[in-house]
């Protein structure tokens, strides 16, 4: 059943949850503190969704232990992004909303939170049941909770595709330029040592050429040093015999 409404219903969740998603990681941002102190300190009447949301029990917390201690121990503080969707969530009145209403102002005077939901709701009981209260949550805000989920999904998405596809593609520009110079690097460093090989073994080969060149000297000159001592041994024989001759006929003809 949906209830009728006074005050304007919050804006739509997706400016406020951007804002959110950038504190998403700290436990307050100085917005959702300012708005959890006047919470509790009941100064936010006029706001049925507050209200609520300053009713909700603790995540996680029993509702029924310690029902006779008087006191509960005070409720973990919701992050930024979850206190926007919890407004946005409980923002439409219903039977459940009604009774959170009623919860708020009693939290400082009934410390006992079942005594507290009792007495609240005792003051709705004529126009809304315990059946209505839950079918409220089921059926209406666990249905505004999946909406703002479907939307805050498709809001998701097209930042994603203005913010994250371009350096995406920037990336799978990268990665294949990156894979194309580490081919061509991979190609000039076989080119490099196949040149490498090639000079080294020219290198061998001169280094081979220069000992047998060097070995044809040493022998060539070694023949040549054999062939003059050879020649000046003819030449001195020759010699001998020329001035043998010239005795002889000068002392038979002089």
């Amino acid at each position: 059943m949906t209830e009728p409404r006074g005050p304007q219903a919050p804006a739509p969740i997706a400016a406020r949850l951007w804002g959110a998603l950038k504190n998403s990681l700290t436990d307050e941002d100085p917005v959702a503190s300012a708005r959890r102190a006047r919470l509790q300190a009941g100064q936010s009447g006029s706001d049925p969704a507050a209200r609520a949301a300053a009713a909700l029990p603790a995540a996680g917390a029993d509702a029924d232990a310690d029902a006779g201690a008087g006191s509960a121990a005070p409720p973990a503080p919701l992050a930024p992004m979850a206190r926007a969707l919890l407004d946005q969530v409980l923002s439409r009145a219903t039977a459940y909303t009604a009774l959170t209403e009623k919860l708020a102002p009693l939290a400082a005077v009934i410390g006992d939170e079942r005594m507290r939901y009792q007495a609240a709701y005792a003051l709705i009981k004529a126009s809304r049941s315990v059946e209505q209260v839950v079918q409220a949550i089921d059926l209406q805000h666990m249905q505004a909770l999946e909406a703002e989920a479907a939307r805050f999904a498709a809001q998701l998405q097209a930042k994603e595709h203005a913010e994250i596809d371009a350096r995406r593609a920037e990336l799978q520009r990268l990665e294949s330029d990156v894979a194309v110079a580490t081919a061509q690097a991979a190609r000039l460093r076989e080119e490099a040592r196949a040149r490498i090989r090639e000079v080294e073994l020219g290198l061998q080969r001169d280094g081979e050429r220069r000992e047998l060149l060097a070995r044809e000297i040493d022998a060539r000159q070694h023949e040549l040093a054999g062939v003059q001592q050879r020649f000046e041994a003819a030449a001195g024989a020759t010699r001998q015999a020329l001035q043998v001759a010239r005795a002889t006929v000068l002392r038979h003809l002089g």
